[in-house]
């Protein structure tokens, strides 16, 4: 017997090679994540945390969070960073596309509220 569906999680956070980085729902409320801040990663002991390094910075910046669809109830995310990509994907060990789960947020002393990423479990695309 087989069965159909072999991995049933779902990708939190996916980085590209192109340098598009998508966020979901789930990860955006976790972070209260508003259009306009910037997101980045910290490497802390050995573990990844991703987090808000700036709430609503104004002008152009990298890894700024947008709205995927304008509609009002619309929580995905999407931001771009092609240098933040490119040191998931190394770190990751895939050089096209990382599809990442994150843990529960925790509340780091120089971060804020962030959420540490699973960075060697990538979640095969299905």
């Amino acid at each position: 017997m087989t069965t159909i569906l072999q991995y049933t999680r779902r990708p939190d956070i996916t980085f590209h090679i192109s340098g598009r980085i998508d966020i979901t729902a789930r990860v955006a409320k976790a972070l209260a994540l508003q259009p306009g801040d910037t997101i980045d990663i910290a490497r802390d002991t050995g573990e990844y945390y991703l987090y808000v390094k700036h709430r609503n910075a104004v002008g152009r910046h990298e890894a700024q969070c947008r709205a995927t669809n304008h509609g009002k109830t619309c929580n995905n995310m999407r931001a771009h960073s092609k240098q933040l990509c490119q040191a998931v994907l190394k770190v990751n060990g895939n050089y096209l596309e990382a599809r990442l789960p994150v843990g529960e947020p925790i509340s780091h002393p120089s971060l804020g509220t962030a959420l540490p990423i699973i960075i060697h479990h990538n979640i095969p695309n299905h």
